[in-house]
């Protein structure tokens, strides 16, 4: 279960602490997704959101880039089925997105779309594998409004 003193990492020898949908067998520090989306299935506790609540998603991430053919992908971030995000991802980022915390639930799911998603092979490599995103570490933050 997340908290908002949670980060979740990736590495070889090491579960994380989400279920991962749609993604390769984790690398040293990162995970690429596989296809043109992903879902991080997370449990997380929080209590009643107030009206002044906020939730932030931070994410660091890249998109799989080959110039000058793909110099960037697009990718778009759903929060329960609400988009939360959108970015056209040409470089490693730490994103902040702010959210309503009121859609955390107890179980949550982060969908990541990668429609420009496409394999190294494409463009003369030998990695067959289709990439979206190269994830190195995600989190959930919850601030609860001044009193």
């Amino acid at each position: 279960m997340l908290d908002a003193n949670s980060i979740v990492t990736f590495s070889k020898d090491t579960l994380p602490i989400v279920e991962l949908k749609s993604f390769w067998p984790p690398e040293d520090g990162f995970v690429w997704s596989a296809g043109k989306w992903c879902e991080v299935v997370f449990q997380y506790a929080v209590g009643t959101a107030q009206p002044h609540d906020r939730g932030e998603l931070v994410l660091d991430f890249d998109s799989y880039k080959s110039p000058p053919a793909l110099e960037a992908q697009n990718v778009f971030i759903y929060l329960n089925g609400l988009r939360v995000g959108a970015r056209r991802m040409n470089k490693r980022v730490t994103a902040f997105i702010e959210f309503d915390p009121a859609i955390l639930k107890p179980t949550n799911v982060l969908t990541i779309d990668t429609p420009d998603a496409v394999s190294p092979a494409t463009f003369s490599g030998r990695d067959e594998r289709v990439l979206g995103i190269q994830l190195f570490t995600l989190q959930v933050r919850y601030f609860a409004a001044a009193s």
